[in-house]
């Protein structure tokens, strides 16, 4: 059931507590309707996954199972229950055996505080409108969601619209990051070994020449003309080079110099393939004018942080006349804020905030963010140069 005209009683101090268990990560926070954050707490479960290379759903699950009580204790210890409007949950898409642990302690405590509305959260919804809590973006803006289970990029038009122009067909560009760090075995190098796979990609990178090898294309990028990514090619290739010239920690004919350029030449190949995307996005978005967007993009995911993409895009962005909009880079990867803000922008519009959680809810492991207009993208056959920037530095053409 729906609850009506419910907005009245909390408008002017609008508090909801967010809950997020979608991957590995127990997070809960609240968040004031005047955009203030009153409070947020975080498990990381990083050192339970990492010996295994990767998210273990049943040691996920368990994690979440004894982290959410003293989470969420953490996050209301100084806020009293009624004044909380409602329980924001994130219920797609993600690992089901973990969304499922948020699902059952969120019904526990809508059957403890009765007067409590719940608001079920689309994880990259949430991550999509985070940006609306830290600076004053309106609609509809462009934004990219770049992370290690998802690249989409998209057109926000209101708090439930979006329209997706392109992700990906295959895996993540942060599963790229992470799979090549393992195939380089950087967990054993003295100076990244307890960094994420993209962190100590990008910190090595930093000090790399990544002309010392040739740029891995995308074959897809190469062929469609869509904002559509792919990065499985990309990763075969990398192995393949790791594997021909032992680019990895350990080997006898690797020397640190070496493991940089090709962490250079990883990072590089990756962003440069997202920064096609997002250059034909732009273009797609000029020439048919719908929506009338505000020239505007916003880039959030846990590999938004990757200085480098940063770099890149807002030299584009720049060259467009694009203001790029990134939300600090704690509320980029996965938290309890973004569902909290989430749950006060539906709460505001009255969308879909509900007086009691479903007998019949369920988590779903996908669950597309808006309808795909990628072939909208296509038919528009928009040419993008794979390296624009040194074209036009060649042509002497200011950025």
């Amino acid at each position: 059931m729906i609850r009506r005209l419910s907005t009245k009683r909390f408008y002017h101090s609008l508090r909801i507590l967010g809950i997020e268990t979608s991957c590995d990560d127990t997070a809960a926070a609240v968040v004031n309707s005047d955009r203030t954050i009153l409070s947020q707490a975080c498990r990381s479960q990083l050192k339970y996954h990492q010996p295994w290379g990767g998210i273990v759903p049943s040691i996920a699950k368990n994690h979440h199972y004894e982290n959410l009580v003293p989470v969420v204790a953490e996050a209301m210890k100084d806020i009293e229950w009624n004044t909380i409007a409602a329980i924001a949950t994130s219920v797609k898409p993600g690992l089901v055996i973990s969304l499922w642990q948020g699902i059952n302690f969120t019904r526990q405590l809508l059957q403890k505080y009765t007067h409590l509305s719940f608001i079920p959260i689309h994880h990259m919804e949430a991550h999509a409108l985070t940006v609306r809590l830290t600076h004053d973006v309106s609609f509809p803006y462009m934004v990219l969601l770049a992370s290690g289970g998802h690249c989409i990029l998209g057109i926000v038009e209101d708090v439930d619209k979006f329209y997706r122009l392109g992700e990906t067909k295959d895996i993540a560009p942060g599963e790229a990051f992470d799979k090549s760090a393992r195939a380089m075995k950087l967990e054993q190098h003295s100076l990244v070994q307890d960094m994420a796979g993209g962190a100590a990609i990008g910190y090595l990178a930093r000090d790399g020449d990544e002309k010392r090898y040739q740029l891995i294309t995308s074959k897809y990028s190469a062929k469609m003309k869509d904002c559509s990514f792919s990065f499985g090619g990309m990763l075969s290739h990398i192995n393949r080079i790791i594997d021909k010239e032992d680019i990895y920690c350990g080997s006898s004919n690797i020397d640190e110099q070496k493991l940089k350029d090709f962490a250079a030449c990883i990072q590089s190949s990756i962003v440069r393939h997202i920064e096609t995307r997002v250059h034909r996005a732009i273009l797609f978005c000029d020439a048919v004018q719908k929506p009338q967007w505000k020239r505007t993009l916003v880039l959030s995911g846990g590999v938004s942080s990757n200085l480098y993409l940063r770099q890149r895009i807002n030299e584009l962005c720049a060259h467009y006349g694009v203001e790029l909009v990134c939300p600090p880079p704690q509320l980029c990867t996965d938290n309890g804020v973004m569902i909290a803000w989430n749950g006060i922008e539906r709460y505001r519009q009255n969308l879909n905030v509900l007086t009691k959680m479903p007998d019949t809810l369920v988590p779903e492991g996908r669950s597309p963010l808006g309808p795909d207009i990628s072939e909208q993208v296509q038919a528009c056959n928009l040419d993008v140069p794979f390296d624009w920037k040194n074209i036009l530095e060649k042509k002497h053409i200011s950025l």
